[in-house]
């Protein structure tokens, strides 16, 4: 199989980018992780790919790509954000999802959000964990408001037919602030 002729030259690559340690009894070089510490070493691949799930859910959120962020989810996922109104919601199902999605893109003139730091802690071949954090802006149709959201992802993964996807991921809202931009200065939409 070539994941595992790619393993190692992927662990190789991550070690010379800074994201994992190859030093004998350093605490990645450990099969089991604990909290907080990747175990990138042991499933180079699988890392690589939940990065990417988290990176490419935040950019088809930015470009309001429905279809795109549907397929990001496991048919029962659920997905919550611990928020007051009218951030805070849960979806419980793919559909759900989407049309939830969907109906929130309803109400934002503008989004843009990036993603980062992201920790990845895969526990088997089928499951994995993720922590990361939101950096948002929103600008609301109704009220003309400019928002400024900060808090942490923390996601559950299942692989389903060779593909991870989301099985259910929580957002805590950290900071939310009115950030103010002049008429003048916004770009057109």
């Amino acid at each position: 199989m070539h994941t595992h002729k790619l393993a190692p030259l992927a662990a190789s690559l991550l070690t010379l980018l800074g994201c994992a340690s190859t030093h004998e009894g350093s605490a990645m070089s450990s099969r089991i992780a604990t909290a907080g510490v990747s175990n990138v070493e042991a499933y180079p691949i699988d890392h690589l790919a939940l990065r990417s799930l988290i990176e490419r859910f935040a950019d088809a959120a930015n470009h309001q790509d429905w279809a795109a962020t549907e397929e990001m989810f496991a048919k029962d996922a659920v997905w919550e954000v611990l928020a007051p109104p009218p951030l805070g919601w849960t979806f419980e199902g793919r559909d759900a999802i989407r049309k939830g999605m969907a109906g929130n893109a309803e109400r934002i003139d503008l989004r843009v959000q990036s993603v980062t730091p992201i920790v990845v802690h895969v526990e088997s071949p089928e499951r994995a964990t993720a922590r990361s954090t939101l950096d948002e802006v929103l600008r609301f149709k109704q009220t003309g408001l400019d928002r400024r959201i900060v808090g942490t992802y923390s996601d559950q993964f299942v692989k389903q037919d060779g593909h991870w996807k989301f099985s259910r991921r929580t957002f805590q809202l950290r900071y939310d602030e009115e950030v103010f931009m002049p008429p003048a200065s916004r770009p057109a939409l």
